[in-house]
């Protein structure tokens, strides 16, 4: 099996570690970034979930490499953690937290055959951020387990869609002239006058309506009915003669 000579180099350092310590034990590394799946493009293209920057974890004992990995964030939450190879024995190491100053390109979620041999990934120069000391004791898994350290660009791959066309303008509504106050008054004086007029009118009875048809109706047809009448004193009673009824009577004891 042919291997680069940095490969090389990093497997005789692993198997002289593990010849001197115990076995390798995959240990994982807890807190990496979740970056999830995004899109990019007018087609909606699916893209793996990754970080901008990634990042580079060297395990040191003493000044010796023991392990390095390059860290490019979970795509899900339920993704299993990475891992790093540490031997099971009493030992100290001193984790190196770097982050790559080129960014990783985006890579198509389903990887086809052309894919695998484009140029893999170069890290460039990793600006060392954060170091730190991990004590590991022989048959305690839990003293194994990498915490991941924050890099300064944390941010993952996100969707690029381009822009949506904005809707289209609706039509302006003209403006509509607003009605003169002073010419408005005039009109709304006389309305308000023939208002009045016709509330009057309505009101007042008709012309006759309700007046007496003739001033002597239900008068008495003749005043003097039931008079006594008087030929030639036009019904008027005439009174008694006085001895008239004694004109030819003669007198009592004569």
């Amino acid at each position: 099996m042919n291997l680069r000579p940095g490969a090389r180099a990093l497997a005789l350092l692993l198997l002289s570690s593990a010849a001197c310590g115990g076995p390798l034990t995959p240990s994982p590394i807890e807190g990496e970034p979740v970056c999830p799946d995004f899109e990019i493009g007018a087609t909606h293209a699916p893209m793996r979930g990754s970080l901008r920057f990634p990042v580079t974890l060297t395990v040191r004992n003493g000044k010796n490499p023991i392990t390095r990995t390059t860290l490019t964030g979970r795509r899900s939450s339920d993704d299993p953690a990475s891992r790093v190879l540490l031997a099971d024995e009493d030992a100290e190491y001193e984790l190196e937290w770097a982050q790559c100053e080129n960014q990783r390109a985006p890579r198509a979620r389903t990887l086809t055959r052309d894919t695998k041999d484009t140029a893999e990934y170069a890290c460039g120069s990793a600006a060392v951020y954060k170091t730190d000391k991990l004590v590991t004791r022989k048959g305690d898994a839990a003293s194994r387990t990498v915490h991941f350290a924050a890099p300064p660009k944390a941010e993952c791959w996100e969707s690029e869609l381009p822009a949506a066309e904005p809707p289209p303008a609706l039509p302006a509504v003209p403006d509509l002239p607003q009605p003169d106050a002073a010419a408005a008054e005039p009109a709304a004086a006389t309305d308000a006058g023939a208002a009045d007029a016709g509330a009057a009118g309505a009101s007042a009875p008709p012309v006759g309506a309700g007046a007496p048809r003739d001033a002597g109706a239900g008068a008495p047809r003749d005043a003097g009915v039931g008079a006594p009448r008087d030929a030639g004193t036009g019904g008027a009673a005439t009174p008694p003669r006085a001895g008239a009824a004694d004109a030819g009577a003669v007198p009592q004891g004569s």
